[in-house]
């Protein structure tokens, strides 16, 4: 063998042998924790979407702006890790403590799920205990989640309601822009 052959085959063995042993697991117990990963990430990925809305609807925007003005605080918003959320949530003096404590308390167990869940979970997949384990931890973020986004909408809603924008209105709007989601008009 030359050298560019030894080179070839070395960086395959790199690149497709499994950097750990890989333990039998059924198709079950695989799709059982990467099902509870993936609802763990998208309630997450809701929680971030409420703390996004709360930061323009009720400290950046304001009534009088232009609707392209907010459009693009929306954007901002929604491009920011959680942790950014946080710090601009936090440098306005008028968010509850109760939000911003929440909220402070939710960053580190989102950033495990984001980019450590899978290397530190590992270990866990291959008994039963370990498994259940992880998928109670993952359970639990995706319930934490959850409450943080319902905790930051009623935070919005009752600040929207505070300029006189009614429930009705707000239940209105909201069904009106789903049905733009859901059917692309």
């Amino acid at each position: 063998m030359d050298g560019s052959t030894i080179n070839r085959s070395l960086a395959h063995l790199v690149l497709v042998r499994p950097i750990a042993p890989v333990l039998p697991l059924t198709p079950d117990q695989l799709h059982e924790v990467t099902a509870q990963v993936g609802f763990a990430l998208w309630q997450t990925q809701i929680a971030e979407s409420a703390v996004g809305s709360y930061l323009v609807l009720v400290h950046k925007a304001t009534l009088g702006q232009a609707r392209t003005e907010v459009e693009s605080m929306f954007a901002k918003a929604g491009k920011s890790t959680l942790g950014q959320l946080l710090r601009s949530i936090q440098a306005s003096s008028t968010v509850p403590q109760s939000l911003t404590d929440a909220l402070d308390a939710f960053v580190p167990r989102r950033n495990w799920l984001v980019h450590h869940s899978r290397h530190e979970g590992r270990p866990n997949m291959y008994s039963v205990a370990g498994r259940e384990a992880l998928i109670a931890r993952l359970a639990s973020i995706a319930d934490e989640a959850l409450a943080l986004a319902k905790a930051f909408q009623t935070a919005t809603e009752t600040h929207l309601e505070s300029l006189g924008i009614s429930r009705v209105q707000i239940g209105k709007d909201a069904a009106r822009i789903l049905d733009e989601w859901t059917t692309g008009a």
